[in-house]
């Protein structure tokens, strides 16, 4: 599988990574890229990532047979619009989102062929943002989720999954509902607790006194907060679920410490130890 000509919509890490990683297997031959941040653009110009940038979404991927949404997930349905009328010589269309339910159904909408589209989420990525991040082994050994619908072709099926493997990465399909609703547990509400206790911590008092405990637990409270906006308010009821959920097991851990119960305690702790071994197995 190699493609002639591959488009890059969003210039930033997870794509970027994306484009050195195919680049490093011989995947892609040329990369034409667009970045609604000009400067953005630009770096991955430098960097090698891209070997053009267009002025537009619609002028990269005219002529590409890839073409790779890397936007926020709020901007699917626009970036579609955009390239639709570009897209005829494309024989896969995906995306790099974290959000699947919206992302597919924007693509489906609004592309002229929706069985080129194979929607897809690299579970891989950093705190960090933008094309100087980007790194061609971001993705070896990791998951990538990918989420076909009955509309998706076998082709493009089977070029998505073969993509991602060429990236390094393992693959797994999933329907897009699904998708979100995992997602909120083990992705969006990791976020949002290291956002809130990152803000509830971040005070002067306590400037130079934390140790690894609070830096690897808010480690991801850094991330780009436009994405994370995005994200949120796209998977909005499965996330409020996610985090009624934590709630309670947050109140039942309060509870046991109230108590001044060790046996309690040490049961919620061994709890939540016993949890983290089961997902990260």
């Amino acid at each position: 599988m190699t493609f002639a000509r591959a488009a890059l919509v969003g210039c930033g890490m997870v794509g970027g990574s994306l484009m050195a990683a195919l680049r490093a297997a011989a995947v892609v031959e040329r990369v034409v890229g667009f970045d609604r941040a000009a400067a953005h653009a630009e770096a991955a110009r430098s960097r090698g990532l891209v070997d053009e940038v267009a002025p537009d979404a619609a002028s990269a991927a005219r002529g590409a047979q890839l073409v790779v949404l890397a936007v926020p997930v709020g901007a699917t349905a626009e970036v579609c619009a955009a390239i639709a009328g570009a897209v005829a010589e494309a024989t896969l269309v995906t995306d790099v989102g974290s959000t699947k339910t919206d992302v597919v159904a924007a693509a489906e909408a609004g592309l002229p062929d929706a069985a080129r589209f194979c929607g897809a989420h690299p579970m891989a990525g950093t705190e960090k943002s933008g094309p100087a991040a980007a790194d061609a082994a971001l993705f070896q050994g990791k998951l990538a989720i990918l989420t076909p619908t009955a509309r998706t072709s076998p082709a493009a099926r089977a070029a998505c999954a073969d993509l991602w493997k060429a990236a390094g990465a393992r693959t797994r399909e999933m329907t897009p509902a699904a998708h979100d609703r995992a997602m909120a547990w083990v992705s969006h509400l990791p976020h949002v607790v290291a956002f809130a206790l990152a803000s509830a911590v971040g005070g002067d008092e306590f400037a130079g006194l934390a140790g690894g405990g609070f830096a690897d637990t808010t480690r991801i409270a850094a991330s780009d907060p436009a994405m994370w906006r995005d994200i949120f308010l796209a998977n909005r009821a499965a996330l409020l679920d996610a985090i009624h959920g934590f709630e309670g097991q947050l109140a039942a851990l309060r509870a046991a410490i109230e108590s001044g119960d060790p046996a309690r305690i040490e049961g919620s702790v061994l709890a939540g130890r016993s949890g983290r071994a089961r997902v990260l197995r």
